[in-house]
């Protein structure tokens, strides 16, 4: 997003997870009582903090610029978030392994970091509004 701004870049890529795991989780609702269906969930918080953890080391590293940092790779902007089938839990007699209940409590959870993570890219757009207006 910008590309000097690390802390855009983890917030935008965060939303994009968020995004995509309420799709899976909205799927997972939509097909319940759908025989044979297994739920779906996203993982990417994980991938995430290892390139956010990976730009760290890397600015750390950089001896041409010891106090100023770099610009970060495309590593936490492109971290996508990977949709994987879950087959662990367990199965109703039809096939699925869906407890719309507990989807329905995955997906306010996973609203709710969304809209933490949002506010917080809204602020910190604000931040650069504010500094480039100067109001």
């Amino acid at each position: 997003m910008f590309p000097d701004d690390l802390t855009t870049d983890v917030l935008a890529a965060a939303l994009r997870g968020y995004d995509a795991r309420n799709a899976a989780l909205a799927n997972n609702i939509a097909n319940a009582e759908t025989p044979g269906y297994r739920r779906r969930d996203v993982s990417f918080e994980a991938a995430l903090a290892e390139a956010v953890d990976n730009e760290r080391a890397a600015m750390r590293r950089d001896p041409r610029l010891p106090e100023l940092p770099r610009a970060p790779s495309d590593e936490v902007g492109g971290s996508a978030p990977t949709v994987r089938s879950i087959d662990t839990t367990v199965v109703r007699a039809d096939g699925s392994n869906v407890d719309p209940d507990d989807e329905m409590a995955q997906l306010s959870a996973n609203q709710l970091a969304h809209q933490t993570v949002t506010s917080l890219l809204d602020k910190r757009l604000s931040q650069f509004r504010t500094a480039i207006l100067g109001r």
